[in-house]
């Protein structure tokens, strides 16, 4: 009996195997006809109707039959902070919603109250902001995981229109800041703009007085040269003041040293100028960590850049220490200092002769040179989706964000007459006349005002001059730290060598009580 149950179970297993042979078979087949399909799709794949064929630029494209109309009538809310790029989009989105039906209701706002709604609908998980404006060190670093979509999966899908010409087309600095959290396994954002701290001054006077000054002082002034360092800087600032007339510019610099984020980002060049930083673990400043353990706090370069940001508030503008960067650049665009450090996407209002006493006065250069570089605070941010949202509106953002960060539509921001917001991506460089603006070969000052910056920009990003803050999990009670000591130094004259240890005391309190 034994051997036959054997015998039928053997010959129920070659049943199984003979039947299974051709059924693999055909999965197999219908395996590789599928990728045979997707491959012939790519190949009819077809240039979005946003703008015309170009051979310069990679095109928005989608696969043959893509529906653009089929999120029509959703609208999407777009959480952003009220800059150039967010103030053409509100004007030229119309252009957006005419190809897909998709309403777009840009809601532009200061950083500080930004960050405050982003806060309150990701907490609540409302979804009511389907498009957020991430800050890498306010948002991606605290909400990635939890509230933001990985993109990755919108991009790689058949169904959707992917990045244009790829991620790889985006500056991969720039990538590693905007778009990860701790490693790369998601991608959170599409970097959206790139503000970036430079050196603005007031080229009239500085080309006015510059023999008087030499014959002074025994050294060019020229903003940008290696010998401009933080230490002239300021003997500049006290020469101004002295002998350039009031009427031509009231101080020689202004900061930005209000107890609020500007204060950490104006002291933040300057510190890493010196050779300092916050922290020194690896890969504090590209991919991020949740808590970084080696403090940089007690170091003497830490000493050196706080003794020497005390001195440059103590010869700038009085109201220095009120001031954020809208207020110092109200000051400049005013007639009231002759330097400022401050963010690249001001310029364009600056070269305004509508709104500005100094249109066609402005000086750019990168930041002064400390005992060991210059250092320029980089502040880009990227437009992610609200994990919150449903599907369909997920899937509608994701269109939105393909236009918005395409190389075409980011040319059209940078040349806009109310624009120059630099891109951060490289094949908008290709472009003949933004490469007359980079080699400064520039015959129309009208046509390239908004522009001007650019050059100063690029120069900036160079690995060997741009600074990238620490991205950390618990940043934000961090920069409360270092905000609030920052701004308690110089209202109250306190000693770097105090100001340094109450804050190594304090973030070191934080991390020990997590």
């Amino acid at each position: 009996m034994q051997k036959k149950l054997i015998a039928i179970a053997l010959v129920v297993l070659l049943g199984a195997y003979l039947i299974y042979i051709p059924f693999n078979k055909a999965g197999e087949d219908q395996q590789q006809e599928r990728e045979n399909e997707i491959l012939e799709t790519e190949r009819e794949a077809i240039i979005a109707p946003f703008y015309e064929a170009t051979s310069q630029y990679p095109n928005i494209e989608a696969l043959e039959g893509f529906d653009w109309r089929q999120f029509e009538g959703i609208t999407l809310n777009f959480l952003v902070e009220n800059n150039i790029n967010a103030n053409l989009l509100t004007k030229e989105s119309h252009q957006f919603t005419k190809v897909t039906g998709i309403n777009i209701n840009i809601r532009p706002m200061d950083f500080s109250t930004l960050v405050q709604k982003i806060n309150i609908d990701f907490i609540s998980k409302t979804g009511k902001y389907q498009l957020v404006y991430v800050d890498p060190y306010q948002t991606l670093n605290r909400f990635a995981e939890t509230n933001l979509e990985d993109l990755s999966r919108y991009n790689n899908s058949l169904d959707l229109p992917g990045i244009p010409g790829g991620v790889e087309d985006f500056f991969p600095e720039q990538i590693a800041v905007n778009s990860y959290f701790l490693d790369k396994e998601a991608f959170y954002t599409i970097p959206f703009d790139t503000t970036t701290m430079i050196l603005y001054y007031r080229k009239d006077v500085f080309e006015a007085y510059k023999d008087a000054f030499m014959k002074d002082k025994g050294y060019d002034w020229t903003p940008g040269l290696e010998s401009f360092t933080w230490e002239r800087y300021i003997e500049i600032s006290e020469w101004i003041d002295k002998h350039v007339p009031k009427d031509v510019v009231k101080y020689g610099s202004g900061h930005m040293a209000q107890r609020h984020n500007s204060i950490f980002c104006d002291f933040s060049s300057l510190l890493a100028s010196y050779g300092g930083d916050y922290f020194r673990d690896t890969d504090v400043s590209t991919l991020g960590l949740r808590e970084p353990k080696e403090l940089a706090i007690m170091e003497p370069s830490f000493v050196e850049a706080l003794n020497m940001y005390k001195r440059i508030i103590k010869v700038s503008h009085p109201d220095s220490v009120k001031w954020d960067w809208y207020d110092v650049g109200e000051a400049f665009k005013n007639g009231e200092v002759a330097m400022m450090p401050n963010w690249d996407e001001n310029a364009s209002s600056f070269e305004n002769p509508a709104t500005s006493k100094v249109a066609g006065k402005v000086g750019y250069s990168i930041l002064p040179y400390g005992s060991v570089r210059s250092a320029n605070l980089y502040g880009g941010s990227g437009i992610g989706i609200n994990k919150h949202a449903n599907e369909r509106e997920k899937q509608a953002a994701w269109l939105y964000i393909v236009w918005a960060t395409s190389p075409q539509t980011q040319l059209f921001v940078l040349k806009h007459p109310e624009g120059g917001g630099i891109p951060p991506r490289s094949s908008v460089y290709k472009d003949d006349e933004i490469k007359q603006v980079i080699a400064g070969k520039i015959d129309d000052y009208e046509r390239f005002n908004t522009m001007l910056q650019l050059p100063t920009v690029l120069r900036a990003w160079e690995e060997k001059n741009v600074y990238y803050r620490p991205k950390i999990g618990n940043f934000y009670y961090v920069e409360q730290i270092l905000i609030n000591n920052l701004h308690n130094m110089v209202i109250n004259n306190l000693t770097a060598e105090d100001t340094a240890e109450m804050i190594h005391n304090e973030i070191s309190a934080l991390n020990n009580n997590r």
